[in-house]
């Protein structure tokens, strides 16, 4: 399952090299918190992001674990909150650049986007949650100052919402269109297993 938008230039067979970065946005144990989010669209989520990680981790790319804190009084994502702790697959590892942001964008507030070209990386392969929100805007972000773009759909995962008529949308559905948004114009739209089996 490899969608190829037009202006993608991430090949997969050297994204674990050092010009690349794998992106993990917001994998924080608020994610899973059923009652707050409902149940997201991605079961093997979890499965998906560890092997990601075993793959990098035994390569020379970089990795980058993006976290949100939020400013909203209550949310799950404040400082502080246990929401707010990374989920143990995506647990940081010393050495692996932690990018702290209070928007949907890693690139803003950030000095994501100076240690990315300081340190020569102009790919970055996206997984996270959740794909329509902070996932896409971080993919989007990036197309538009100049980096190639992966985002691995088996490796990220959406909520359900409602439509602008008040009719449930399904969480599914809502990860399908996504993707289909992202792989149209910003982004190459991977697997897991794509991606792994490169190497």
């Amino acid at each position: 399952m490899v969608r190829q938008s037009s202006n993608a230039r991430l090949r997969l067979y050297d994204a674990r090299d050092d010009a690349a970065a794998l992106l993990l946005i917001d994998l924080q144990k608020a994610v899973d918190d059923v009652d707050h989010n409902g149940i997201h669209s991605n079961p093997v989520l979890d499965d998906r992001v560890d092997e990601l990680l075993r793959c990098w981790r035994g390569g020379n790319g970089h990795i980058v674990h993006v976290r949100h804190f939020s400013h909203t009084p209550g949310s799950l994502y404040r400082s502080g909150h246990a929401g707010a702790e990374f989920k143990a697959s995506a647990m940081p590892l010393a050495g692996e650049r932690i990018v702290t942001k209070h928007v949907e964008s890693p690139f803003i507030g950030t000095d994501l986007d100076i240690w990315l070209r300081r340190h020569g990386i102009s790919r970055l392969v996206v997984a996270g949650v959740s794909t329509g929100h902070a996932v896409s805007t971080a993919a989007r972000h990036a197309h538009c100052l100049d980096f190639g773009v992966v985002v691995v759909a088996d490796a990220c995962a959406s909520f359900a919402i409602d439509d602008l008529d008040g009719q449930p949308l399904a969480a599914e559905d809502v990860q399908r269109f996504s993707l289909a948004l992202l792989g149209s114009h910003y982004a190459r739209i991977s697997s897991t297993q794509e991606v792994v089996q490169q190497f």
